[in-house]
């Protein structure tokens, strides 16, 4: 399939489930270097265009814990990087839950803490319609703690070796042995600790092989 049939394909899917009077939450998943914050800018550019919707686009990176407790297991904790990295609580709590209500516009919180500076971010709420589609990527996002709240779930596969070579293009504030160290002890365990214990690709709607950006496989449909 060529990536545009992809994108088109997913906007189809999304608009299908969408429901009148309601937005409709898209969670993108995959492990690191999977091709997610690509994925959601073009389907957003899609929707937006195409289907004249409201786009709603915050990353899993705006929800960071502070750097004390994301490292308090250890600065190469593959299960502290599971349990510590991200705060799902502040996700369900400033996100899902108010696009989950009844009534419409709402507000809400796109981010609320800033992981580089390692502070909270105290950015003025956004007003969403009843005409959204939130597309929120990142990882771990099937998880028990919030997977209820998602409408759509997206699955990006790709293989840790994929994986790491996209990111030693790709994370260039860490010497490539340090990044080589990050995604052998921390990165790719914790995504193992998580197929073991959430199975994602169950709870998935669709999953894509991405390993070929340009050529994608969709490997499950709902």
């Amino acid at each position: 399939m060529r990536r545009a049939g992809l994108l088109t394909f997913l906007a189809d899917e999304i608009v299908a489930r969408k429901r009148e009077g309601r937005p409709l939450k898209v969670g993108i998943d995959g492990r690191c270097a999977a091709g997610k914050t690509m994925l959601a800018d073009e389907l957003g550019q899609v929707l937006k265009i195409r289907k004249g919707l409201e786009i709603l686009r915050p990353s899993v990176d705006g929800f960071h814990h502070p750097r004390e407790r994301r490292y308090r297991q250890g600065e190469y904790s593959s299960k502290g990087y599971f349990e510590d990295a991200f705060d799902y609580e502040s996700i369900r709590r400033s996100l899902l839950e108010p696009l989950s209500g009844q009534v419409f516009p709402v507000m809400c919180r796109e981010v609320t803490f800033d992981y580089r500076a390692d502070l909270p971010v105290d950015a003025p709420p956004v007003i969403v319609g009843a005409n959204c589609i939130l597309l929120f990527e990142g990882l771990f996002l099937f998880r028990r703690e919030i997977n209820a709240y998602w409408d759509y779930r997206v699955l990006l596969d790709i293989d840790p070796d994929t994986a790491l070579s996209r990111a030693l293009v790709r994370d260039s504030v860490d010497p490539p042995d340090v990044t080589r160290r990050k995604y052998a002890l921390r990165y790719e365990p914790a995504w193992q600790i998580y197929e073991n214990e959430q199975d994602p690709e169950a709870r998935a709607d669709v999953v894509i092989d991405n390993r070929e950006i340009n050529s994608p496989l969709i490997l499950k449909r709902a």
